[in-house]
């Protein structure tokens, strides 16, 4: 990499950053698992929104977001982006973007979950404000990102984490690529390290009961303290059907977290390509379809020996009764932003799976010399797996509804659906 001064008069990034801690000071129910039965008993490690503001050569603006939590539902998304554009109105809505890095271990933000998770009532009540907390912790720190741009220069790297492992009973296909967005400052120094990995960040038991950002934030801490005064985002990857292997203690999250600071931390003095100053994006919402909703499934649900099945079934028949007219298309968000000619990021909403990463890497090859493919950015409704995983069922392929609000899985639609969408965002960028 050329580490001269860039020249001030050469077209050059704009870049800003932000962070905003937002660890309760006080317990509230922990997303993730139903398994749980209490709230939050202390703190591992704190909670952070970080975000990263980006300008290009003809002005045009990117902000990103990465918070400590389960998920960002569009409503929290929007509301955040709604904060930051009452002072930034040249930031159009669609230029944002907002990831979860899905850590299990911070407060529940998702009313529907109280049902479906069993959270006591006094807690569930707390929900909104968890839910506010995340909203102004989120516009805090992107507006902070916007008030700090200055010139930058931006280079994509790549590195490699092994701890990920792919959770599925045929599960022999795995992604262990660590895709890295380096924003240096005009001295070369470290300004923002943006990275990413496919996993779940679930390495700490349901019942320990601490906040904590698991290993995403272990890495993201410690990456700050190897390049003091800069801003670590982490974006997960299509990781809704890896965990980390090993699991199961605090330990390993701090190992894990660590082992993958290392790597991003020498990807960074290694060669890299540098990132003309250049941003295209497209935006749309993907109609996902569901199964029809049969009165022989509820009454099949309601009989069986499934809890969450009758849970489900219970809460369908409710609706039912109260004469609602139940969802039957969910509208989930995707977003294609191309960085220069060199690097080209989908931020797919939902909990995609890693055969998502692997098939866009193959088919848009020939579109940037660096794919970078995300999910759990700009809203939540659940898993998006491909045919093949609804085809063959498990968690991943369809039980996972049963804990949602949404009335039914999805139908076989998806894949080409979802697949279609992201072929024309890409067309749109490049």
């Amino acid at each position: 990499m050329d580490g001269d001064v860039m020249s001030a008069s050469s077209p050059t990034w704009r870049a800003g950053t932000g962070s905003e801690r937002f660890t309760p000071d006080e317990p509230f129910w922990l997303a993730g698992y139903a398994a749980r039965n209490g709230p939050a008993q202390g703190t591992l490690s704190d909670l952070y929104v970080t975000a990263l503001a980006l300008q290009d050569a003809a002005g045009n603006k990117l902000v990103i977001s990465s918070a400590d939590i389960i998920a960002i539902p569009v409503a929290i998304a929007d509301a955040a982006a709604a904060i930051v554009r009452a002072r930034h109105p040249d930031v159009a809505r669609e230029n944002f973007v907002f990831a979860a890095t899905h850590t299990h271990y911070a407060p529940e933000i998702r009313p529907d979950k109280a049902l479906f998770f069993k959270i006591p009532a006094d807690f569930a009540a707390k929900i909104p404000r968890a839910a506010q907390r995340l909203i102004e912790a989120i516009a805090a720190a992107m507006l902070c990102a916007l008030d700090d741009l200055s010139p930058a220069r931006l280079y994509v790297r790549h590195a490699t984490a092994t701890f990920a492992h792919n959770r599925r009973p045929h599960g022999d296909v795995f992604e262990h690529d660590v895709p890295i967005l380096d924003v240096r400052n005009p001295d070369n120094t470290v300004r923002s390290i943006v990275f990413g990995y496919a996993c779940h960040n679930t390495t700490i038991e349901p019942q320990d009961g601490r906040y904590c950002a698991d290993w995403a934030g272990y890495a993201r801490d410690r990456l700050q303290q190897l390049h003091p005064n800069s801003t670590a985002l982490f974006i997960p990857g299509c990781g809704a059907d890896q965990n980390p292997d090993p699991r199961g203690t605090p330990e390993l999250s701090l190992t894990y977290g660590e082992d993958l600071a290392s790597s991003v931390h020498t990807a960074l003095s290694l060669d890299s390509l540098e990132i003309s100053p250049n941003l295209r994006l497209a935006t749309t919402r993907v109609p996902f379809e569901m199964q029809l909703l049969t009165p022989q499934w509820i009454a099949d649900a309601l009989s069986s020996s499934d809890p969450p099945r009758i849970v489900k079934a219970k809460y369908l028949q409710d609706r039912l009764s109260r004469g609602e007219t139940l969802e039957t298309v969910y509208p989930g968000p995707m977003q294609a932003v191309r960085f220069g000619d060199e690097l080209l990021m989908i931020f797919m909403s939902g909990e995609p799976v890693i055969d998502w990463s692997r098939n866009f890497k193959q088919m848009f090859a020939s579109v940037a010399p660096h794919v970078w493919v995300s999910g759990y950015c700009n809203d939540m409704y659940g898993y998006i797996p491909t045919l093949k995983i609804q085809r063959e069922g498990g968690y991943e392929g369809g039980r996972a509804n049963l804990w949602s609000w949404l009335p039914t899985p999805w139908t076989e639609s998806v894949e080409p659906t979802v697949t279609a969408a992201i072929q024309h965002l890409v067309k749109l960028v490049t």
